[in-house]
């Protein structure tokens, strides 16, 4: 398959236009076989993915998009395509990896000193915070009062750092194997949320208090992404980390309707908001590293 480039820079549909330097993303998306064992591979056409996602970044921001297939999951080949694209390219959003893949395509990029990588499953990971906040406030919970149980936290490894970012009081992990020692069910009844990324949990365990790994990721992806593009971009960031996401994600729950988990998808304040958020975290991170 070819590279397909588009230079169309359009701005948010309704509104005026962030303002950006003229930067380039390359949406990058992985044909390989869905592993059967990881959540956080979908099962869904890869090429689809990138079409939704580079014209979502078109429609929302006037960032320049670069489409760049791969039908490999090979981590080393995959950075190598990434790589390649410097200096043109300031980001790339990756989609189609499972989360250890996804690892190994960050570390290999970055150690080569290749554009910043974002992949879907960390627009995934501030969508499962922000909508664990929304569940807490809608249990009359405030977030620093709030413990969670995280369910095979190893299928989203930032998701117990972004949670602590956010405020989140208390987080514990649990695996299958706990099972035997502490059931789920009686675990829940001394905690408030659970984020069931394994798909193992019982509706029973925590009734009405359960978050899901979202079947199709882009349904949260799309909340997320452009403002978190437009932050990373501008401030040409070169690292992605829990804090960032925190800030993603505290910005999706304060956009979201009291009684909603997260907001729809076409609520105009998100995309601003989170750029917003994010943004702050850079200058404040920027600021730090000035000191003597």
């Amino acid at each position: 398959m070819t590279d397909e480039d588009n230079d169309d820079a359009r701005g948010p549909a309704g509104g005026a236009q962030l303002r950006l330097p003229a930067v380039t993303v390359a949406v990058v998306t992985v044909g390989a076989a869905r592993s059967n064992h990881d959540r956080t591979a979908p099962n869904r056409s890869p090429w689809t993915a990138m079409e939704r996602y580079a014209g979502l970044i078109r429609s929302h921001t006037p960032i320049r998009v670069l489409r760049l297939p791969t039908t490999t999951g090979d981590a080393q080949l995959v950075a190598t395509r990434i790589c390649g694209t410097a200096p043109r390219v300031s980001a790339a959003f990756v989609t189609g990896l499972c989360a250890r893949e996804s690892s190994q395509v960050k570390g290999e990029v970055a150690a080569r000193g290749g554009p910043l990588v974002l992949t879907e499953l960390d627009a995934v990971t501030a969508g499962l915070a922000a909508t664990t906040i929304s569940v807490l406030r809608r249990c009359g919970t405030a977030p620093r009062s709030g413990r969670v149980v995280v369910n095979g936290p190893e299928h989203a490894p930032l998701l117990g750092p972004t949670l602590m970012k956010s405020g989140i009081g208390q987080i514990a992990n649990w695996h299958r194997g706990d099972a035997h020692a502490f059931p789920l069910r009686r675990l829940m009844e001394q905690n408030d949320v659970l984020i069931d990324l394994a798909g193992a949990a019982a509706d029973t365990d925590a009734p009405g208090r359960t978050v899901h790994y979202p079947a199709d990721p882009y349904e949260v992806g799309q909340l997320i992404v452009p403002g978190l593009i437009s932050a990373l971009c501008g401030h040409e960031a070169n690292v992605l980390t829990a804090e960032v996401l925190a800030a993603a994600a505290r910005a999706l729950a304060l956009t979201t309707p009291a009684g909603q988990a997260l907001p729809g998808p076409d609520e105009g304040l998100v995309t601003r908001a989170i750029a917003r958020e994010v943004g702050r975290v850079f200058a404040h991170l920027t600021d730090r590293s000035q000191q003597p």
